[in-house]
């Protein structure tokens, strides 16, 4: 329990960190990763239509869906309802993610949009499996642009990962220790980054940090996001 605590208390840091240190562009390029993930053709579902996503024959393959799913509805690609609505609360689980069978996957099929998740709290950050209070200096907007612009990515990576015959619970797993990878690669990155380009001035390293620092920790960012984003996706597809 100790172990935990200290784990939920590192996590915390790490993305009040990420949100303090990382130049904006840089928490906004997360969204690069889902841009270079292929994209399955996908309709929005419309909740008043008998066949959700607007289907069209031989277009678009609707999944089959349920207000709520058991583990063995979820192993075989059956997810809730509420997954295809525009937004989404945080899919708590009581079982755990369904393991990836590797027979079961095949090239990505048409699969409906992903509702982005949005935090119950509007004072809470969420980096995928990330999730802190946001410090006093940002406001709810801004709280609420950074959470957007980190939930569209995750629901993309989920949407393509279930595409391919991923679980949904795994899918959602996978998506989220990705964004939370990236977060915590970007602002390792960044302070790596920052210190390695100021490193070779030796005494005067203070005095031409401010000239050094930034770029540094721009490159280091993006490097550290990008790798942090595959490790992150990795962990969730294995545990």
């Amino acid at each position: 329990m100790a172990k935990h605590r200290r784990q939920t208390a590192a996590q915390r840091i790490l993305l009040r960190a990420a949100v303090s240190t990382i130049p904006m562009t840089a928490v906004l390029s997360i969204s690069a990763v889902a841009q270079a993930v292929p994209q399955p053709g996908v309709t929005q579902p419309d909740p008043g239509s008998p066949t959700p996503g607007g289907a069209q024959p031989g277009v678009t393959a609707v999944p089959p869906q349920a207000p709520q799913v058991s583990p063995q509805d979820d192993a075989h690609g059956v997810a809730p309802q509420s997954d295809y609505a525009p937004t989404r609360p945080d899919p708590k689980r009581d079982y755990a993610p369904a393991p990836i069978q590797p027979g079961d996957l095949h090239a990505p099929e048409p699969t409906p949009d992903i509702g982005v998740i949005v935090p119950t709290n509007p004072r809470e950050l969420r980096a995928g499996d990330l999730t802190t209070i946001a410090p006093d200096f940002l406001s709810d907007d801004q709280v609420a642009q950074i959470n957007a612009a980190l939930a569209g990515p995750e629901a993309q990576i989920s949407q393509f990962t279930r595409s391919i015959g991923v679980p949904p619970s795994r899918a959602d797993h996978i998506a989220a220790g990705a964004l939370a990878g990236a977060a915590g690669g970007a602002v390792l990155g960044c302070v790596a980054g920052a210190a390695i380009a100021t490193l070779p001035f030796g005494p005067i390293a203070p005095l031409v940090f401010a000239m050094t620092g930034p770029p540094g920790c721009m490159i280091g960012g993006v490097v550290g996001l990008a790798a942090g984003t595959i490790v992150g996706a990795g962990t969730g597809a294995l545990i």
